[in-house]
Parts: structure tokens; sequence; C-alpha cells
């Protein structure tokens, strides 16, 4: 209670949420991203259809310990798709090797380091697929990751 635009204080049921915070830039940020999280995954299947079955999951990166970064893919049952790439590093990927499944014209949908979030603003306004095999798969980008930040890309 009151995480959903990060409030200073410890919930007390004793006073009401500091819902005036959200009148400040850092505030209103998160207050967006999870509003912006709640639509997303309301309007994604690929997100929560298969999250008991393991058809619903693929690991893209999942062994990049030296820029400490994650990448995997959600699907659901319509073939629709999102790939999740965190940054758990202090340090931003300028120019990051991305295996994608398939050809197609992939956008960000969401990047938790947008400024609208709070954030730096290093996004990925256009993502250039390449064929080129990468880690097994058939595509491949080169994207910017921000430090500490998380994108989501799905196809258009």
């Amino acid at each position: 209670m009151g995480s959903e635009f990060a409030q200073n204080d410890e919930w007390s049921h004793e006073k009401s949420l500091d819902w005036h915070l959200t009148q400040y830039g850092e505030h209103k940020g998160v207050q967006d991203l999870v509003r912006d999280l709640n639509s997303l995954y309301r309007q994604s299947p690929a997100l929560w259809q298969r999250d008991s079955s393991s058809d619903g999951f693929t690991w893209l990166i999942g062994d990049d310990g030296a820029g400490n970064t994650l990448a995997y893919l959600r699907s659901a049952d319509d073939g629709s798709e999102i790939i999740s790439i965190t940054n758990f590093s202090p340090v931003p990927h300028e120019q990051y090797h991305l295996p994608i499944p398939k050809l197609g014209n992939w956008i960000e949908v969401l990047n938790t380091d947008d400024l609208k979030y709070g954030g730096s603003g290093v996004i990925n306004s256009e993502i250039k697929i390449e064929q080129r095999q990468h880690m097994g798969f058939e595509s491949s980008a080169i994207i910017r990751l921000a430090p500490l930040a998380t994108i989501w890309l799905k196809l258009n």
C-alpha cells in the first residue's frame, strides 16, 4: 500500500496514504509505470496465459553474468510474444546483442528508463532486426540498455 507511487513512509492503518507525493516527479513516474505495467499485463496474454506451463517461457539470455543481463520470451496460445530484457548492472549497454526468435517488426512497448517514469531516457525508438543467427535463434538485434532498466519488446 503506497508502493504503487513509492511512498516514503511505511504503510500504517492509523493514517491515509501520502497521495500528495504524486505531484512530485519521481513519485508520479513510479505511479505511471505501475499503471502502464497493469495495462500492458491485461492487454498481453503472453504475460499471463501460460504461467504454469513451461511452453510459455523461453530463455533468450540466461548466462550473461559478466553483463548482469537476462532476457526471456513469454508466449501465449494465440502466438503473441513479449521479450523481456533486464540490465541488473549499474553500467549501460550501448550495443547489446540480443537474440530474437523470429523476424518481424519488434517494437519497444515498455522501458523503465523512459523519462516519463523518471529514467534517463535511454530508449530504443527503432529496433533493427537482422536475419543473423545469435545464440541459437534465427534473428538478432542490437539494442541500448540503460543501467538497472527493463525493456519489453512486442511483435507489431
